[in-house]
């Protein structure tokens, strides 16, 4: 199996969501990550594969993929919220109401996917968590 760099996915990647209905508030991958550098930064949980996981996330993000979110849903106690995000918005849009049905009040979603975090020039974290 070959593996693809993350530019050549982005490259390969339609961005299938662009105008989706979302059920929870957006943040701006600015607004995100100005978010992140203060006391009010929400719980992020990327809900793609590990591997996809691996070849970059956002900074401080945790991995729980879209079809194991149902057996984590205890663990999101953030008084800052939680935002979900995925490559291009089609899984943010799975997980969403996970979440919501589980109670977690101050969910957002990330404008324009991981994509945009990406295309806005901000950090990517590479490997999995605590590498």
């Amino acid at each position: 199996m070959c593996r693809l760099s993350l530019s050549c996915l982005l490259v390969l990647l339609p961005l299938v969501c662009a105008g989706a209905d979302f059920m929870s508030a957006g943040l701006t991958p600015e607004e995100l990550s100005a978010r992140l550098k203060t006391a009010q930064a929400p719980l992020v949980i990327d809900v793609r594969k590990p591997w996809e996981f691996n070849i970059g996330h956002i900074p401080g993000a945790i991995n729980i993929p879209v079809t194991e979110l149902e057996q984590h849903v205890d663990e999101f106690n953030n008084d800052n919220g939680v935002l979900v995000y995925c490559i291009n918005g089609a899984r943010t849009l799975e997980a969403e109401p996970v979440l919501l049905n589980a109670g977690v009040s101050e969910l957002y979603h990330l404008e324009g996917a991981f994509y945009a975090w990406i295309q806005s020039g901000l950090e990517v974290e590479k490997g999995p968590p605590g590498k």
